[in-house]
């Protein structure tokens, strides 16, 4: 057997990339040194990763990544829960990393010996067999034109104030732009006689579609990031958070890890660490998997549809969101697994650093994979066990209700059954032709994708492959089934009424993704099918696929419309002045009243300071007791009195207070004027964009 990389090749390199790394860290602090052989860190061992596990050269570097960054994370989770990850644990897991890869790579059998140079000239020789005509120039060239357009009027966009939706500050020309990008990208798609070129395309255009909210949002978005910023940079400084909670950690551990490594800042990690990874490994996935399948070129369309489902899980990184990521790409990649073409070993890794990041995601992909598993191990002898197959099943039902009953929730012995207002098909018309339009799939959302699911069913049907996918339906009923206990026989006391719907909402979403390979061929059959046919027909499926798409971007972001006004407002640069101004005038201890995303803004800029009886000093919607949120609401709605500033500051123990609202609360005005009659002190921060109101306990 030839080796691919010589072992003193390898033990070379990794005293350097480590070595270099390790002291950059701890002593030279350079984040140039740090971003750049960091990349080459991450780069050589994900290549040696996917190696192990991926026959076919150039998916090994994007599929190792994959299984690079589920290691950290089971590592990083490991270390933090069990002990602290702090810098010699760090130094430690740099080392650990390629000694757990060498005995599994040099077990590992290739044809030829490792070669860049050869590589690299059997690339070329495809390149020159594969020239595209001059057309497909043509085309690459108008949709760079149309996707720079597109990225430029993201950065005009761009915005420190308090805004409801990014389609109030990006130019109305974004999503016609958009649209004819995403056309042009399809009709190229169709008609390409390569692939890495479109798969990069296809990148490009994930990344425009996912990062809005990261070009437009310079302070951040969203409410929950900020929290998880704020943590992360406990555990860096620290190596743990108190208490240590069971979720999460994977997350943490990760962006933790590739701080250390590459010294880039931690929040910019943070930020971009899910869009930028749904970008890279959703479209390819996606491609991998089909194109074993599929003509390529409608492989290539399938990596760009997975942009017709909504994506708001990608815009932001959060555990759930990295979670949903892990889960989808580990349901396209146990497709392989009956292939015989990846071994059950990494899907449970993947399915293990999924619950290191969220258990709710976590727990359910497990299950999945040992159904999988088990389905596949009982396969031979299908008829036999069927019954034991889905008394297994059954069992699992109840994994998940248990699982939250451990953490908190309760029996509702008394379910309200009629606790729901689904409709089998919605019309809208409201005289808006696009908007109806939007809103039209979106109301319907459910029964559009149940049908292309049942497409795509009948598909495999057809081609004697039902049986053969039945895991997967066995694994959809298993987390649908959950879902329905957990919706109506739990609750969440430590949940308000509005949050606990979506939070178990997201086990319905968890059975779509489950169903997503059903889904993508559904979308490949319909695809098949128009494209085969005439001209105009050809044409009216590229726009409606790119109609589609652009719909479903617009729909992965808050809006402000006549169908939903967004209640949501983003965290500003007047919200940060506010905080730093409190608190460099402020008594060590003093109590603030105000909304959620002022509390973002203190976490941001002073992490998780001060408690009072187990409550943020900041008025905050979550955890349990919620009474200074409480305190905060009965201003707003019950009339801004000195009397309600008094109980709050009673309960906390403090003679100072502060109660902070913003120029956008609906009825401000009044509010303010309510609260000038009997606050010590008014403050106005940018010409009354934020008015801080002070209140002290007079001896």
């Amino acid at each position: 057997m030839k080796e691919k990389i010589g072992k003193a090749q390898y033990l070379i390199i990794t005293a350097v990339l480590s070595l270099v790394l390790i002291f950059n860290f701890l002593s030279w602090q350079s984040p140039v040194i740090g971003t750049a052989f960091g990349l080459a860190y991450v780069v050589f061992y994900s290549f040696i990763f996917g190696s192990i596990f991926i026959p076919q050269k150039g998916w090994q570097l994007i599929l190792g990544l994959f299984f690079l960054i589920a290691i950290i994370a089971i590592f990083g989770a490991f270390f933090i829960y069990f002990y602290q990850f702090n810098n010699y644990l760090f130094a430690l897991l740099v080392f650990l990393i390629p000694l757990i890869l060498i005995t599994p790579y040099y077990q590992t059998h290739w044809p030829e010996k490792f070669s860049l140079i050869k590589i690299f000239k059997k690339y070329l020789d495809r390149f020159n067999e594969r020239r595209e005509p001059k057309t497909n120039g043509l085309l690459v060239t108008i949709y760079l034109a149309l996707a720079i357009a597109g990225f430029l009027f993201l950065f005009k966009g761009q915005t420190t104030e308090s805004i409801q939706s990014p389609w109030q500050v990006v130019p109305d020309l974004f999503l016609p732009v958009y649209f004819l990008a995403t056309s042009i990208l399809l009709v190229y798609l169709l008609r390409s006689k390569r692939t890495k070129l479109p798969l990069i395309l296809i990148g490009l255009h994930a990344f425009l579609s996912t990062g809005v909210a990261l070009i437009v949002y310079q302070i951040g978005y969203g409410f929950d990031p900020f929290i998880h910023q704020a943590t992360e940079k406990i555990i860096n400084q620290t190596g743990t958070i108190t208490p240590k909670p069971l979720y999460y950690l994977g997350q943490y551990g990760l962006v933790i890890f590739l701080h250390k490594l590459t010294l880039i800042n931690l929040e910019t990690i943070d930020r971009f660490l899910v869009p930028v990874l749904s970008s890279l490994l959703l479209p390819t996935i996606t491609f991998y998997i089909f194109s074993q399948w599929l003509k390529k070129n409608y492989a290539l369309v399938l990596a760009l549809a997975v942009l017709v489902i909504p994506y708001p899980s990608f815009i932001m990184t959060a555990p759930m969101n990295l979670a949903n990521l892990f889960f989808i790409a580990t349901i396209l990649l146990s497709m392989l697994y009956f292939r015989n073409q990846i071994k059950v070993s990494v899907l449970y890794l993947l399915a293990l650093a999924t619950l290191a990041i969220h258990p709710l995601a976590g727990i359910p992909l497990l299950i999945t994979i040992i159904l999988l598993n088990l389905f596949k191990l009982l396969y031979t002898s299908y008829l036999k066990y069927l019954s034991l197959y889905f008394l297994a099943g059954l069992v699992f039902i109840i994994f998940l209700p248990l699982a939250f009953l451990v953490n908190g929730s309760t029996i509702n012995l008394n379910p309200d059954l009629q606790r729901t207002d689904f409709k089998i098909v919605n019309w809208v018309n409201k005289a808006d032709l696009p908007l109806d339009l939007a809103y039209l799939i979106k109301d319907n959302v459910v029964v559009l994708a149940g049908l292309i699911i049942l497409i795509g069913l009948i598909y495999i049907a057809k081609n004697k492959l039902l049986k053969n996918n039945a895991g997967y339906l066995m694994a959809a009923v298993v987390i649908f089934s959950s879902y329905l206990i957990t919706r109506y026989f739990l609750t969440f006391p430590d949940l308000r009424d509005f949050d606990s719907a979506p939070f178990v909402g997201r086990l319905l979403t968890l059975t779509f993704y489950v169903l997503l390979p059903f889904f993508l061929l559904g979308i490949h059959f319909l695809v098949k099918k128009f494209w085969e046919k005439d001209l105009s027909t050809k044409i009216f499926l590229v726009l409606i696929l790119a109609g589609t798409i652009t719909v479903s971007l617009y729909l992965s972001y808050p809006r402000l419309n006549q169908y939903e006004p967004a209640k949501f407002f983003s965290l500003s640069a007047a919200d940060i002045k506010a905080v730093t101004y409190i608190e460099q005038t402020a008594n060590p201890n003093h109590l603030v009243l105000a909304n959620q995303m002022v509390g973002a803004a203190a976490i941001k800029e002073f992490g998780f300071k001060k408690y009072y009886n187990n409550q943020f000093y900041y008025s905050m919607p979550m955890g349990n007791p919620q009474t200074f949120y409480d305190y905060y609401l009965e201003m707003i709605y019950q009339g801004a009195t000195r009397q309600t500033m008094e109980k709050a500051m009673a309960q906390a123990g403090v003679g100072e207070s502060y109660f902070v609202l913003n120029q956008y609360w609906r009825n401000a005005e009044k509010i303010a004027e309510q609260a000038k009659e009997s606050a010590d002190i008014i403050y106005e921060i940018d010409a009354g964009k934020v008015y801080i109101f002070k209140y002290t306990i007079h001896d």
